[in-house]
């Protein structure tokens, strides 16, 4: 079975600089603000919170809702059914169209766009990295092949936290929390960051270093 490196994963999406641009891109999508590109290898990688707007089309999109257990979320079900976060749904069912034919071997994302891996690739059943993203899913109920998903917190990351998970909403798939010596706040939610302590560590020994793990 083909793996990613999970470190390795992060320094992809950090080399990308928030853009679809590169030496390694064979196909991009860039529509309505929503950014992805299919890489080398197979890796299709979804481009994050890279312009202003989009933390007020997609992240911020807390039009009240008339469900009662919504609190101030706009939500929306997906096809299977499912509840999203509304502007979450939306970004990665965009990326979802542009996926699907290309047959990605793996999907990896970073905040916005790690909400949309997280989406994609348990609809997919595609291996796929998530870091700093924030929870998309509302509900208790097992979501497509989430077990594909593997999502990287740090524990001072504040996007890894919303929506709360006290109003029902949770990440897809797995997720390792990540304890930095030095919390930063401020830092903390930077690709950039994700890669220095995925490289530096302190990792925990139960951290997986690829993705599928091997065994």
């Amino acid at each position: 079975m083909k793996t990613l490196d999970v470190a390795e994963a992060a320094r992809i999406i950090d080399r990308m600089d928030g853009g679809i641009d590169g030496p390694d891109v064979v196909e991009t999508i860039d529509l309505r603000g929503v950014q992805a590109a299919m890489l080398k290898r197979g890796i299709l990688y979804i481009a994050g919170t890279n312009e202003f707007s989009d933390w007020f089309e997609f992240n911020f999109d807390f039009i009240h809702d008339r469900a009662p257990d919504a609190h101030g979320f706009r939500m929306a079900p997906g096809d299977s059914g499912a509840l999203w976060h509304a502007g979450f749904l939306e970004h990665a069912q965009i990326v979802y169209a542009f996926a699907k034919p290309q047959k990605p071997a793996f999907i990896i994302g970073h905040s916005l766009g790690g909400a949309s891996a997280q989406i994609v690739g348990a609809s997919l059943g595609v291996p796929s990295l998530s870091f700093g993203s924030p929870r998309p899913y509302h509900g208790r109920a097992h979501f497509g092949r989430e077990g594909f998903v593997l999502n990287i917190c740090r524990t001072d990351d504040t996007l890894c936290h919303l929506p709360p998970r006290f109003f029902g909403f949770r990440h897809i798939g797995s997720v390792h929390w990540l304890n930095p010596p030095a919390h930063d706040v401020e830092e903390g939610h930077s690709i950039e960051s994700y890669a220095k302590l995925l490289e530096d560590g302190p990792l925990p020994a139960s951290f997986p270093k690829a993705w599928p793990p091997t065994g």
